[in-house]
């Protein structure tokens, strides 16, 4: 995958992490987990930004749009049953969704071509990382 498929399969993530964060906060009956959902949303938020800028600055660069690869999101992206998700289950899925992205991120900094794409990569594998530490803190 090279960085410009890898930008775009981010951006959809991103954006797949951000609605479950908010559909999460909008289900919450905790006061606590329901902040903590929306301190989340606004996180992916903040990526989604991110890479929306770099995306846009390589696209016109080589003035192509990758074709996101589908079967890639889906394995980046946990299946969720939310008709009679409980709020533990819900931060369960939270990590397990964090952890699935902070792995892809460093993968993606690995094979990154230019040094400030592998620099926002690590960078956001560190934060996917620590939303995963919130989570699991939460959870226990």
């Amino acid at each position: 995958m090279n960085e410009l498929e890898a930008l775009a399969l981010a951006l959809e993530v991103e954006k797949a992490e951000l609605k479950f964060y908010i559909r999460l906060a909008k289900k919450a009956s905790d006061e606590r987990a329901k902040k903590m959902f929306l301190f989340l949303a606004g996180e992916e938020a903040e990526h989604w930004d991110i890479f929306e800028e770099k995306f846009a600055g390589a696209l016109v660069e080589k003035c192509e749009l990758p074709a996101v690869d589908m079967e890639a999101l889906d394995r980046l992206l946990v299946k969720v049953e939310e008709e009679n998700l409980s709020e533990v289950d819900a931060v369960k899925i939270g990590m397990e969704q964090e952890k699935l992205t902070w792995e892809f991120y460093e993968r993606a900094a690995k094979e990154a071509e230019h040094e400030s794409v592998r620099r926002i990569f690590e960078e956001l594998a560190k934060v996917e990382k620590a939303h995963y530490e919130l989570l699991k803190a939460q959870y226990d």
